[in-house]
């Protein structure tokens, strides 16, 4: 079984996707968590606001970049007209990409992890650490299977999809 090259192609292909992603949700997921529980001293404060902030954090980087790609895909289209379509390109994209990983881990897994990691280590940053980590495989197994299964229908950073769809002269003569 030949695991080297396409193993360590979709690893690069999926960091480059997740990693700006994850680096602003885990901004906001550790802060909302550390300044909820300054605030409060409540470890279910602390768990509620660092779910909150994984997401937010996360999903303004997704959009973005999902906005970004799709834009580049109507290039041929009028301004208002191009920015209304890259706006529910990426929309759709983020929903099929993240809509089931999130519902699963945003409800039960994230929540759980970091409310039962600092009871289980005894230690609140032990057990952030651990919250962070245990629901983050959980929604990456959920999220890059989602990604592989529905690709075509997501906004990537690859040249635009290959067709005839946008109803140019240029287009239809191509074709």
């Amino acid at each position: 079984m030949k695991v080297g090259g396409n193993s360590r192609r979709k690893l690069g292909e999926w960091v480059r996707r997740y990693l700006p992603c994850e680096i602003a949700g885990t901004i906001g997921e550790l802060g909302g968590a550390a300044v909820a529980y300054l605030l409060t001293g409540s470890m279910a404060a602390a768990a509620i606001t660092a779910t909150v902030g994984a997401s937010a954090g996360y999903y303004a980087v997704a959009y973005t970049n999902a906005i970004r790609w799709a834009y580049r895909e109507y290039q041929s289209r009028p301004i208002p007209a191009r920015l209304v379509l890259a706006n529910l390109f990426a929309f759709r994209s983020v929903a099929i990409e993240f809509g089931p990983a999130e519902l699963i881990d945003g409800i039960a897994i994230r929540p759980l992890a970091y409310y039962l990691g600092p009871i289980m280590f005894d230690s609140v940053v032990a057990g952030w650490i651990f919250g962070k980590l245990f629901s983050d495989i959980g929604f990456y197994v959920l999220a890059i299977f989602s990604y592989e299964q529905f690709k075509s229908l997501l906004a990537t950073r690859s040249q635009p999809r290959r067709g005839v769809n946008d109803g140019t002269v240029t287009a239809v003569a191509a074709a």
